[in-house]
């Protein structure tokens, strides 16, 4: 199954093609793990979140198979069960320095690349408006 977003779609054009839902399908089911609205690989996904924010994240349900608990010093555990890391990482960076990942280590790997992405833009106060890469970023810092 493709999923699109409708305000996405740019063109649309009426075909004779013919697709039959099979009657085994259910959306909610098919749904149940996806974070938003990606659907991949099933992985379990814990996160801390700081003491100074646990009270404004832990008051909404963020997924139905969220689990909280919390923590001697104030801070929660999050665990999700979720399908794909590429939407869940989206929501920990949202909330800047509070959350830390604590499992899948693939997660929290993609978390601290994205994370030293973003410092290297801007590493290099004034010098360009364009992106720059973590690798063009250590070539300047090492030279």
């Amino acid at each position: 199954m493709r999923m699109f977003v409708l305000d996405r779609i740019k063109m649309l054009k009426v075909t004779d093609e013919r697709f039959t839902i099979p009657k085994d399908f259910n959306l909610d089911d098919f749904m149940r793990h996806s974070f938003k609205v990606m659907h991949d690989e099933l992985y379990t996904v814990k996160v801390r979140i700081s003491p100074s924010w646990a009270r404004w994240v832990g008051e909404k349900i963020w997924h139905e198979s969220q689990k909280i608990t919390k923590l001697p010093d104030g801070s929660l555990e999050i665990t999700f069960r979720v399908a794909g890391l590429d939407e869940i990482k989206r929501w920990i960076l949202s909330f800047g320095p509070e959350p830390g990942v604590v499992e899948p280590e693939e997660l929290n790997r993609i978390v601290q690349n994205d994370l030293n992405n973003c410092l290297a833009q801007y590493a290099i106060s004034g010098m360009t408006r364009k992106p720059l890469r973590l690798n063009m970023y250590r070539a300047i810092r090492d030279s």
